[in-house]
């Protein structure tokens, strides 16, 4: 599965500061130097993290060891042939180093100008013991793309990227035979034989279809291999090479298919004048901070090392140019600090640079002024190398975008109520950081009444109002401001959904979360809805309406005459078990008596006895152990006498 490198569109930007004030941005170190070094090519660190590597010179056939200075003895001399792009090439160090002390070197031998892999065991900076790991026979007199770069993988297989010779293009396309190894990147074990898990099985082949790859890399991070496609009369090219990928020399160069497993380049440069790309590296440190996931390469012809930032699908690069010197670059390796360490030369020049980190100063000053919920934009500029940047004291939604590297911000209501912010944000990179404290001020915005919730009635609650007046009790949760503003309400009732009627009506009143309404003498749906606001803004209520039925009855006219005479109302329920509720009216005042008794005229119960006022009354009679059947209730009272039946159930 394909992993895509971050987009980097900051870069350009990046790249121009660079060019800009390079002396500011970034330390150029001089490890190596004529007349000491000559030629130099390759660079292989070794993977303890010591800061110690290796490195090649083209012409000399000496193999150099770097460690915190050059040392003078070479580790190995071979004897070699140096015509055109021939020479001593590649190095690599093997990944257990140094308990498995060996040095892997790509050459062309003098005596017959084949191009060797050789094992060198590493004794105290001396190489011994020299071992073929491969040979490439020559087939003509062809100088040119030689390939020749030589790297571990993470699987701690070694890579070996062969061209095509320059004069039989065709090699490239032919994997028939094992031995035809040229203008292919080439897969080993160790100790030179073939891995069991080659795309091609018995065979040595990662990917064929190379023109001069004279650089290849691999992403620490994904694994993904990367390599340039060099040659003075081709477009130069930048790619990504899966496995068992065909990149297509020569034969997409003449107008063919592109077959199924031809991946698009990368980027590929135009123009008659080609750059002679060379080496090429993913940047995974920590030096340099913005360029973290991005491709180095350099060019030979054009003494230029380029940076190529990935679109956010992975599959193209956009290119600028990074640093520029009088002569070009053979190799290109990120050390153990993060620092960019590259070959200027092998033709003109004879130094081995590297470029360090400058600690980050700022150099802006921030906007100090912010209002709530508007965007707050800061994009702070340095003197050093451009930094990552943290937030160390922030805001709530406060984050870094880092595309643009910028401080964006939106500013909440509660930080605007607060007045001010004090921020502090942190640039850092391989040299050092800094940190910029400062104070914002931020400008509050009126927001409306928070949410709320109806909560009484219910929804559909049906009201029944028998003679008395509707009053109904409306309530709601409490609005609260986020600006602390006072909140008031609005009640609104009408008999459609929208509130659009005539008969809606509306009440205006103050912070009570709750009102009493008379509601019409009429039965009907109604439904309500309340409104806050701060006297600005509005928020209505959750949810939007409730629906209430009024039941209102009106009781007949004899009913209403009967209520000023005495009344002994039938008992409910009846039948019961084991109790009723027994009502009675009385106009006038005086002694009461209201008794239970059984069939045969004997009182079995006296549910009441004593004065009363006029009024209505309600007594509750339990049947305790009476037995089941016909019984009757009297009621004495002044000017009144009446008996009724009840009766009482198992």
């Amino acid at each position: 599965m394909r992993v895509l490198l971050p987009v980097c569109t900051f870069l350009l930007a990046f790249i121009l500061v660079f060019q800009s004030a390079a002396a500011q941005q970034y330390r150029v170190d001089t490890l190596a130097r004529a007349p000491f070094s000559q030629y130099p090519v390759s660079i292989a660190f070794t993977p303890d993290n010591s800061g110690k590597f290796f490195f090649t010179e083209k012409s000399s056939g000496r193999v150099r060891i770097y460690d915190r200075t050059l040392l003078p003895e070479p580790f190995v001399t071979v004897s070699i042939e140096d015509e055109g792009e021939q020479g001593l090439l590649g190095v690599a160090v093997h990944p257990f180093y140094p308990d498995t002390p060996f040095v892997y070197i790509f050459y062309t031998r003098s005596i017959d100008r084949s191009n060797v892999v050789e094992r060198y065991r590493d004794s105290s900076g001396v190489g011994l013991d020299p071992t073929p790991v491969l040979l490439v026979p020559r087939q003509d007199d062809g100088m040119s793309n030689n390939g020749g770069c030589l790297h571990f993988g993470p699987d701690n297989k070694l890579y070996v990227s062969v061209g095509d010779y320059g004069t039989l293009p065709m090699n490239a396309q032919d994997i028939s035979s094992r031995r035809n190894q040229r203008g292919k990147i080439l897969r080993l074990n160790p100790d030179g034989s073939f891995p069991s898990d080659n795309p091609f099985s018995g065979k040595p082949f990662w990917s064929y279809g190379h023109r001069n790859p004279l650089g290849f890399t691999f992403d620490a991070e994904t694994g993904i291999m990367y390599c340039t496609e060099s040659g003075a009369r081709a477009p130069n090219e930048l790619y990504e090479v899966p496995r068992g990928a065909n990149l297509g020399w020569p034969t997409d160069r003449i107008g063919k298919m592109r077959g199924p497993r031809q991946p698009r380049p990368l980027y590929t440069f135009t123009g008659q004048a080609q750059p002679g790309l060379t080496g090429v590296i993913c940047y995974r440190g920590d030096a340099f901070p913005r360029l973290r996931g991005t491709l180095l390469f350099g060019g030979n012809a054009d003494p230029t090392i380029w940076v190529g930032s990935f679109n956010a699908r992975g599959d193209s690069v956009a290119v600028a140019p990074f640093f520029k010197s009088n002569a070009g670059y053979a190799d290109i390796e990120i050390g153990f600090d993060g620092c960019i360490y590259f070959t200027n030369g092998p033709y003109i020049s004879s130094r081995i640079l590297r470029l360090a980190p400058v600690a980050p100063t700022f150099v802006s000053i921030p906007p100090l002024q912010a209002k709530q919920d508007n965007a707050f934009v800061y994009t702070p500029a340095f003197n050093g190398t451009p930094p990552s940047l943290s937030i160390l004291a922030g805001g709530e939604r406060m984050m870094i975008d880092t595309t643009l590297w910028s401080i964006l911000w939106k500013p909440t209501n509660a930080e605007a109520l607060a007045g001010f912010h004090t921020l502090t944000i942190r640039a850092a990179n391989g040299a050092g950081f800094a940190d910029q404290t400062f104070t914002v001020r931020i400008e509050n915005v009126n927001d409306p009444p928070g949410s709320f919730t109806l909560t009484v009635p219910p929804d559909d609650a049906v009201m029944n109002f028998v003679g008395n007046d509707p009053l109904i009790t409306f309530g709601w949760t409490p609005s609260l401001d986020p600006d602390l503003d006072s909140v008031s309400y609005t009640f609104q009732i009408d008999t459609v959904n929208m509130f659009t009627s005539p008969a809606r009506r509306d009440t205006v009143f103050g912070k009570a979360d709750s009102i009493r309404v008379l509601m019409p003498r009429r039965s009907s749906d109604y439904f309500w809805r309340v409104v806050a606001t701060d006297g600005r803004l509005f928020t209505t209520s959750t949810p939007p309406y409730r629906k209430i039925n009024v039941a209102f009855t009106t009781p007949i006219l004899a009913r209403m005459e009967k209520a000023k005479e005495s009344v002994l109302e039938q008992n409910f329920p009846n039948p019961f078990n084991p109790a009723t509720s027994i009502k009675y009216t009385i106009p006038h005042g005086g002694r009461v008596r209201l008794t239970v008794f059984n069939l045969l005229g004997q009182e079995v119960a006296l549910l009441f006895d004593g004065i009363q006022t006029a009024g209505t009354f309600e007594v509750e009679f339990n049947k305790a152990n009476l037995p089941s059947g016909i019984y009757f209730y009297r009621i004495q009272a002044p000017g009144f006498l009446e008996t009724k039946k009840m009766v009482i159930t198992k």
